[in-house]
């Protein structure tokens, strides 16, 4: 049974404000926290902004002029989902479907659903400006990042994306309407009943629990969730800062919703490997193993990766640490190897050998790049 939320969106905290953000507060007051933190105002002398603030139409004009035309893939939903990409009640897929059509015609229809109470839900996210709107990309810089990190934009109805994580930091600016953040600390995961890791509407692993009508019989622990949680409302010309695996329900308020978001990670250098990569391998290697043998890995586990004791061989010299030690582009190479051999293996020989020789070749051509 769908119930109302029982603490009330007025209960939940609210993610702290910060007002004329520089380089200097970024680095060394808001991410340390490791916590949301909405800037006020930060890009609202972007053109963009201030067209979306003139009119819709002006906004229309600005992305119209500057699109290359290139499709993008937008996600289109039956009005009966009421903006809520989702997955289907059965979990056999999701309840959307995908296009693909150029981000000047995305916007057009989006437009012209705005005062039609019933109409399709259209998202489009992750795109690369660069890719699209070079001059776009051009014109709305983030002085405050120390990183380089590619303007991506969002587009959208009315709609929501549901409970999902980021695997990078991030800076979400707005551009166009009003959303509504709802954000969950990365220990709640027990509480927020993550649905199939392959299935996530946006690609990444997702709540199964709708924020905005929670079913407390179905998923009871939810309400330790909301406990944690914090929420924020941002409007154009505010960012947010989204710390990497912090969990967020987000949800457009307006009829037109454009945002440009920024992602970095501090952790690796460029050639690094991603975690959730690290997750899938672990599933695919340890997970159907007995017991004892699952419990002898996650000692090594907490020895070698997790580092739960500290420095896991204070015996070795640093020039023998290999793998354990300090990870340069060479010692990736041969890393990334092991892994290859790993994920190929059982394959038909035809296959494998040649999936092998490529991830090398390209593995070295990497290193070439990054020397």
């Amino acid at each position: 049974m769908v119930t109302a939320n029982p603490l009330g969106r007025d209960s939940l905290a609210r993610t702290r404000e910060w007002r004329k953000v520089t380089q200097k507060t970024l680095r060394e007051e808001i991410i340390p926290a490791d916590q949301p933190a909405v800037m006020k105002g930060l890009v609202k002398d972007w053109p963009v902004v201030r067209a979306a603030v003139e009119s819709p139409e002006a906004l229309s004009e600005y992305i119209r002029a500057r699109d290359r035309g290139r499709p993008v893939r937008v996600m289109v939903g039956r009005p009966e989902i009421r903006g809520v990409f989702f997955f289907r009640d059965d979990l056999t897929g999701l309840n959307f479907e995908r296009a693909f059509r150029p981000v000047h015609e995305i916007l057009a229809s989006i437009l012209s659903y705005r005062d039609q109470p019933n109409s399709p839900s259209l998202y489009t996210g992750a795109m690369e400006l660069d890719d699209t709107l070079p001059q776009m990309a051009q014109e709305c810089p983030l002085s405050i990042l120390d990183k380089p990190a590619k303007p991506r934009m969002w587009l959208g109805n009315a709609v929501t994306a549901a409970t999902h994580y980021d695997n990078q930091d991030g800076i979400n600016c707005m551009v166009a309407g009003r959303k509504r953040f709802t954000f969950f600390p990365p220990d709640q995961l027990e509480n927020l009943y993550i649905g199939p890791l392959e299935l996530g509407p946006g690609g990444q692993p997702t709540s199964l629990v709708k924020v905005s009508a929670p079913d407390f019989e179905r998923f009871p622990r939810f309400e330790r969730a909301l406990a944690a949680a914090q929420t924020c409302d941002v409007e154009p010309g505010d960012a947010i800062f989204i710390p990497n695996l912090w969990w967020h329900n987000v949800e457009a308020l307006e009829p037109v919703n454009v945002s440009v978001n920024f992602w970095w990670f501090d952790a690796v250098a460029d050639w690094g490997a991603e975690p959730f990569a690290a997750l899938v391998h672990g599933l695919l290697a340890l997970s159907e193993l007995p017991e004892s043998r699952r419990n002898a890995w996650r000692m090594m586990f907490d020895r070698y990766v997790f580092r739960t004791g500290g420095d896991p061989v204070p015996y070795l010299p640093p020039e023998r640490r290999g793998m354990l030690g300090k990870q340069t582009p060479a010692l990736q190479d041969h890393m990334r190897v092991q892994l290859i051999r790993s994920l190929t293996k059982g394959l038909p020989q035809a296959l494998g050998e040649p999936i092998r020789r490529l991830l090398w070749e390209a593995s070295v051509r990497q290193r070439g790049t990054n020397q």
